[in-house]
């Protein structure tokens, strides 16, 4: 009686032992058929990828066909689209609009631009000109904005019907001490209070004057009744004040 028991403990053991393998075989197969398949899955997604990619910057649909610059007065479309190194038949998707920017930022005349595109084959760029409130006298003749930025010497046949300022120091028009484009903004400020009250300022002289035992900052301006710009420098007629700070 016990051979016989032992026995079949032996067939049992035997059984339980074969079930684990199939289970244990059964289950590396079935992940490698999954490793297999999403391979083969991953390599067809990839190639579906790639061919959009090539389908997106090789297609003749994406390629520029209109080129549009709004905003701008002082310079003409064709100059910016030159600047940017835009043409047409370029791939939309291609053209760095960052890089552009950069590019069209570098003209003196331009304050800010913004790049875009509108699918699937126009390129946009908006221009935000400068607008000359002053000229600087510093050697050359400069124009300066509302910013207080010098930023383009006066070319021939240009208009010279503005403010003119003088007594400003070379370094500090490459100064990027903001104090210096304040100075600038006030005196432009004050321009165009002056005009509100029929008066047109034709010169704002900066000078360093002492007062109150301190140095400050000052203006001397010259004032022409119905008269302003500096193709007027030369009326003798005009009243002149000073204006110092602390005083």
């Amino acid at each position: 009686m016990q051979l016989t028991v032992y026995r079949r403990d032996n067939r049992k053991r035997n059984g339980r032992s074969w079930r684990l393998w199939i289970i244990m075989g059964s289950t590396v197969l079935t992940l490698i058929v999954i490793t297999v398949a999403i391979y083969e899955w991953r390599r067809q997604l990839m190639t579906a990828v790639l061919a959009v990619h090539r389908f997106v910057l090789e297609s003749p649909y994406f390629s520029v066909r209109e080129i549009q610059v709004r905003g701008g007065e002082k310079l003409g479309g064709n100059e910016i689209v030159t600047m940017a190194g835009l043409k047409q038949g370029m791939n939309i998707w291609r053209i760095e609009l960052a890089m552009i920017e950069q590019k069209v930022a570098k003209h003196p005349w331009v304050r800010r631009v913004l790049v875009r595109r509108e699918f699937p084959r126009r390129v946009v760029i908006e221009i935000e000109e400068r607008v000359p409130r002053a000229i600087v006298a510093m050697g050359k003749l400069y124009y300066v904005d509302s910013d207080g930025v010098v930023f383009k010497e006066v070319g021939a046949g240009e208009s010279v019907q503005l403010p003119l300022l003088t007594g400003l120091r070379t370094d500090e028009l490459g100064s990027p001490d903001p104090a210096v484009h304040r100075k600038i903004q006030d005196a432009v400020r004050l321009g165009d209070l002056m005009a509100r009250d029929s008066r047109t300022i034709s010169e704002i002289h900066f000078e360093a004057c002492r007062s109150r035992g301190s140095l400050h900052d000052g203006l001397s301006l010259g004032v022409a009744h119905g008269l302003g710009g500096l193709g007027r420098q030369g009326a003798t007629s005009r009243p002149r004040f000073k204006a110092l700070e602390g005083t």
